[in-house]
């Protein structure tokens, strides 16, 4: 392990909670689902892929930056686990275009940056893009089971705006909270919200 030029060590520990909810969310799912489809966008360097992947699903890791995709695919040999399909892309056109083809996944993490930008130069802002962002996602989940866990580092960003962004898909048994990091003295460092459904 090593610092990246902008001092990332490759994972973000508190996201700990999310591949567990991933990893029981998925098992629990293939009791009656054969092979779980799961989309990991804006996905780094693949905790969440190898979670999913772990508990069996078909995964598909989407990010636009190829090196940290790279750096996935290493993490995903080092796991002595395979076939995780690789896509660096935008992660909104790549959303649009699987609805388009009427794509359908059992489960969907988003981990957006404030701002951002796609591989030709696309603009990402969290502020102005993720309504229609979630929207999208909405579309591709799985109508008989499935989950979604949305995740928001923007400073000043109430938990409560991610319960409203998935509240648009009806009777979802939504939880909110916040990521967050115990230090050895018992405090709760705070780092971000989150939001998340599951529909089985």
């Amino acid at each position: 392990m090593a610092l990246t030029s902008f001092k990332h060590v490759g994972i973000f520990p508190e996201q700990a909670v999310n591949w567990n909810y991933i990893y029981q969310s998925i098992t629990e799912i293939k009791k009656t689902v054969a092979a779980p489809k799961f989309l990991n966008l804006f996905a780094y360097t693949g905790g969440a892929s190898l979670a999913a992947k772990a508990a069996g699903a078909d995964v598909t890791h989407v990010d636009s930056i190829k090196q940290v995709v790279t750096w996935a695919r290493e993490n995903m040999d080092l796991s002595k686990l395979e076939n995780i399909r690789w896509v660096v892309e935008d992660a909104m056109k790549f959303v649009k275009r699987e609805v388009k083809r009427g794509n359908k996944y059992n489960g969907i993490i988003l981990d957006p940056p404030a701002y951002g930008h796609g591989p030709d130069g696309e603009k990402w802002k969290l502020e102005d893009n993720i309504n229609e962002m979630m929207k999208l996602v909405l579309q591709l989940l799985d109508d008989e089971k499935c989950f979604v866990i949305l995740n928001a580092y923007s400073l000043g960003l109430s938990a409560m705006v991610t319960e409203n962004l998935l509240a648009e898909k009806q009777n979802p048994k939504i939880e909110i909270g916040e990521l967050y990091l115990q230090s050895t003295t018992n405090q709760k460092l705070p780092l971000g919200v989150f939001g998340r459904f599951k529909n089985f």
